[in-house]
């Protein structure tokens, strides 16, 4: 799939930067634009990709054009905004969205692009921006077998598990969704539990070692532990202002399909907490915090806060 195929990457941030330069070094030929900063755009120019002005350039220049964009409202701006992909993009086009998005839009989207001679895949991603940058993301897709297949050796370049949904285009950002919410709700708990850990009188390392010692431990227990209990809030980048917008997607995927929330609603109530109490730009692990502030306990002294 790499001979004469060109890739354009839109989202070179904390997860976009490492697949990008993944693309690129494994043989794609690969088209960047700048956001915000320009240190990720400058090093991929550097190890060979080709900078673009807008997302209309590089849909003029590209056949597959990947979004690692922070929402639904972000990839329609890139989609239908000014010099949008859209006022470019030509028949045989694929836009591959790893974003955390909606499905509802997403499917709407697979719609009305397919009408134009557009292929949209929704590819969305688990891990970390350190996976990211070495390549073992894991990512999973919707859509049919054989488009899945023909973009494999791309989405290869970022992942090394790969994992069709079996359903329809949208199928995969609502797995995200759920996914995210497994993962926002054990944050949210054990927030609760390493504050009632210090309530008791004990040390948020007892906790851990107890914790890691039974059948409850897993790896995202440890990177969220590395804060309260060594002071590192960076073993897991993923902002609360995040959660709290793939939360709120969740509860718009349930409400649309009359299931019941009783457990990601009080995730929900402890990310807008965490905005209102000013943790937006907060990392995950940090949500601790939030919850020794309603329980009228200062920062932990291990934590740098």
């Amino acid at each position: 799939m790499t001979a004469n195929l060109v890739v354009g990457f839109i989202g070179a941030g904390l997860m976009g930067w490492g697949m990008a330069k993944n693309v690129v070094e494994k043989g794609f030929d690969l088209r960047v634009m700048a956001h915000r900063k320009r240190e990720a755009i400058d090093d991929l120019v550097g190890r060979g990709a080709v900078e673009v002005a807008n997302p209309k350039e590089m849909a003029e220049q590209c056949d597959v054009i990947v979004l690692c964009v922070t929402g639904a409202p972000q990839v329609m701006q890139v989609l239908e905004g000014e010099s949008g992909i859209l006022e470019g993009a030509r028949e045989g086009l694929t836009i591959v969205d790893t974003s955390t998005s909606e499905p509802d839009q997403t499917e709407r989207l697979h719609k009305e692009l397919a009408a134009r001679g557009i292929a949209l895949v929704d590819a969305p991603l688990s891990r970390t921006p350190a996976h990211a940058w070495d390549g073992e993301l894991t990512t999973y897709v919707g859509g049919d077998e054989a488009t899945i297949e023909r973009l494999r050796p791309l989405l290869s370049t970022w992942a090394t598990a790969i994992i069709p949904t079996g359903g329809p285009v949208g199928s995969a950002h609502a797995a995200k969704l759920i996914n995210n919410v497994v993962a926002i709700g054990f944050a949210s708990i054990w927030a609760e539990c390493y504050t009632m850990v210090r309530k008791v009188g004990l040390k948020p390392q007892v906790f851990r070692e107890i914790l890691t010692n039974s059948g409850m431990n897993c790896g995202n227990f440890q990177s969220y532990s590395k804060y309260i209990c060594e002071g590192d809030p960076n073993a897991h980048k993923f902002t609360l202002r995040n959660c709290l917008k793939d939360i709120t997607y969740y509860n718009r995927l349930a409400t649309r399909n009359n299931a019941a929330t009783l457990m990601s609603d009080g995730a929900l109530q402890a990310m807008k907490l965490s905005l209102n109490l000013g943790y937006g730009d907060r990392f995950m692990p940090e949500l601790v915090d939030v919850f020794a502030a309603l329980s009228d306990l200062g920062p932990s002294p291990d934590t740098k806060a």
